[in-house]
C-alpha cells in the first residue's frame, strides 16, 4: 500500500490589522516647538525586541523501503523436484471382523515421484504467469503390496502449458489428454505445478497475499475436486533473494462408481512451505514443504454395510533450482 505524505493545511487564517495613530499631523514651528526641544522633549523611542535566532533541526531523509520488483520475462530454468508421500490406511471392515489391536488393520504405503521440470514464459506486475514447460525423467516408485492393475509406464518427456493467477493454477499437457484419470502425465503435471509461486510486485517485508485454486483430479476412476487456499508472507528481502513462507489449506471431495459399487471421498488437510526466490531471475531457487491430508472413503455395495477406509497422507516436497 502506497504511503501518502500529509500536506500542509492552511485553513482559517485571518489577516491581522493594525491601527495607526500618528503622533504628529504636521511639523510644529515656533516657540512651543523650540521650548519642547530645549527641554529635551520629543517622542520616546522604544526599542523593538528581536527574537533570538533558533537553530532549525535538520529534516530527516525519507526512509527507503525495499519493494519487490521481479523481471517480466522468465528466461527459463530447470528444477529437480522430489515428492515423497507416506499413506497409512485403516479399514473399517477389518476392525469389524474382530481383529481389533492387530497391526495388520493399519497398512502403510509409500510413494515417491521425481522429475526434472523446466519452465519459461512471461510474468505481469500482479505476479500472474503464462508459461510453457516440460517434465523430463519422470519416475514413480511405490511400496504397494497389491496392485489391481500394473502402473502405466511414465513417458520419457511430458510437454506442458501453464497459466497462474490469484485464482487459478492450471497446468495441462500438450497435447491435451482425452482422459486424465490415473494417467502418469497428469501426475507429472501436478509435480511441475509445485514449482510455480505467484509473487506480486510492490510487496514489502511482512506483506501477505492470498491465492486459491480449484483443480479436478481423478484417482481410482473416482473424479474429485481439490480446493487449495494459500497465504504467502514475505519474510525477508535483499538484493539477491526473497524468503517466503506459505501456508496451505486443502479440501477434497468426490464421488463415482456405479449403482452396484459407489464411492464417496471427503478430506481435509494443511501444509507449509519455505521458499527462496532468486530476484534477478524471478524464479524459485529452493522450496521445502510438508503437508498432511486425511481422506475418508466410503464404499457402498447393495445389501451390504458400507465399508469405510481412512487414509492419512503425510508428504514432503523438495524443489532445487539447477543452473
Amino acid at each position: 500500500m502506497a504511503l501518502t505524505e500529509p500536506g500542509l493545511q492552511a485553513d482559517d487564517i485571518r489577516p491581522l490589522f493594525f491601527s495607526l495613530f500618528p503622533g504628529m499631523r504636521a511639523p510644529v514651528y515656533g516657540l512651543l516647538g523650540l521650548a519642547m526641544i530645549a527641554c529635551g522633549g520629543g517622542p520616546v523611542v522604544t526599542p523593538v525586541p528581536v527574537p533570538e535566532a533558533r537553530e532549525t533541526p535538520p529534516v530527516p531523509a525519507p526512509v527507503s523501503v525495499a519493494r519487490v520488483s521481479l523481471p517480466a520475462r522468465l528466461a527459463g530454468g530447470s528444477w529437480r523436484v522430489v515428492s515423497q508421500v507416506s499413506v497409512e490406511l485403516r479399514d473399517s471392515a477389518a476392525l469389524a471382523s474382530g481383529s481389533r489391536g492387530d497391526t495388520r488393520t493399519t497398512r502403510r504405503q509409500d510413494v515417491e515421484s521425481r522429475g526434472l521440470v523446466s519452465w519459461s514464459g512471461t510474468r505481469s506486475p500482479s505476479g500472474a504467469m503464462v508459461l510453457t514447460g516440460q517434465v523430463d525423467s519422470f519416475t514413480v516408485r511405490t511400496s504397494f503390496e497389491q496392485q489391481l492393475a500394473p502402473l502405466p509406464t511414465p513417458p520419457a518427456l511430458v510437454l506442458l502449458d501453464a497459466r497462474v493467477d490469484s485464482g487459478t493454477v492450471r497446468v495441462v499437457t500438450r497435447p491435451l489428454l482425452d482422459n486424465e484419470c490415473d494417467r502418469p502425465e497428469a501426475a507429472a503435471a501436478a509435480l511441475a505445478a509445485d514449482v510455480l509461486v505467484r509473487i506480486p510486485d510492490g510487496v514489502v517485508r511482512g506483506s501477505t497475499w492470498q491465492d486459491s485454486s480449484v483443480t479436478l483430479v481423478c484417482r481410482g476412476s473416482v473424479p474429485m475436486t481439490l480446493v487449495s487456499r494459500s497465504q504467502t508472507t514475505l519474510q525477508a528481502i535483499d538484493e539477491a533473494e526473497l524468503r517466503l513462507e506459505r501456508r496451505v489449506e486443502l479440501e477434497v471431495s468426490g464421488s463415482g462408481g456405479s449403482a452396484f459399487r459407489a464411492f464417496d471421498v471427503q478430506g481435509r488437510g494443511q501444509g507449509s512451505q519455505r521458499i527462496i526466490v532468486d530476484v534477478a531471475r524471478g524464479v524459485v531457487r529452493e522450496l521445502e514443504g510438508r503437508s498432511e491430508l486425511t481422506l475418508s472413503t466410503s464404499e457402498r455395495v447393495p445389501q451390504q454395510p458400507p465399508r469405510i477406509q481412512t487414509a492419512v497422507q503425510r508428504g514432503t516436497l523438495r524443489v532445487e533450482w539447477r543452473k
